[in-house]
């Protein structure tokens, strides 16, 4: 099967997790995740392959999306799901293999939450750098994610005014 075929099959077999719009030339997609709004165009030439997997961790199978250029991620019941980067932030301890834009949500609230109270800004740091991982991560697979960044840089600049320099 191609993988235009795999992907036009998995959206069929896993309704409401995404939305397809096609390119008026039929070149590709617009593929927008329902949870988020997130979207990103797939251009079907673009893509190498597109392989069905299961985990025993999911209870739904994922489709892993292979470009040309390397890129990869998958589509999930989690929405798209996509391998963090640590090129602007090194090495970190317990970093997932994965992520998605609802792990960002999460991180975002909880950094908050850790701002909310006295000396936990070191755990606040730690989770600003796992949101990079993950913004970096996004980005790299071909999502805009200016928004999300900007949500970070305000967080940032709070850890900042509580004396935290990073």
């Amino acid at each position: 099967m191609t993988p235009r075929a795999q992907v036009e099959a998995f959206l069929r077999e896993q309704p409401g997790l995404f939305a397809a719009v096609p390119d008026d030339d039929a070149s590709g997609i617009r593929l927008f995740e329902t949870g988020t709004g997130k979207f990103l165009h797939l251009r079907w030439d673009d893509l190498s392959e597109a392989v069905l997997r299961r985990t025993s961790l999911r209870p739904a199978p994922y489709l892993v999306l292979v470009f040309h250029d390397a890129r990869q991620l998958a589509l999930a019941d989690v929405g798209f799901a996509f391998a963090p980067s640590i090129a602007s932030t090194g090495p970190l301890p317990d970093l997932p293999q994965t992520f998605c834009f609802r792990d960002f949500r999460h991180l975002s609230q909880g950094i908050e939450s850790l701002l909310a109270e006295e000396g936990r800004e070191r755990e606040a740091l730690s989770a600003v750098l796992l949101a990079i991982a993950l913004l970096d991560g996004a980005r790299a697979a071909g999502f805009e994610v200016g928004s999300e960044e900007q949500r970070l840089s305000a967080l940032l600049r709070q850890l900042e005014e509580r004396g935290l320099r990073v």
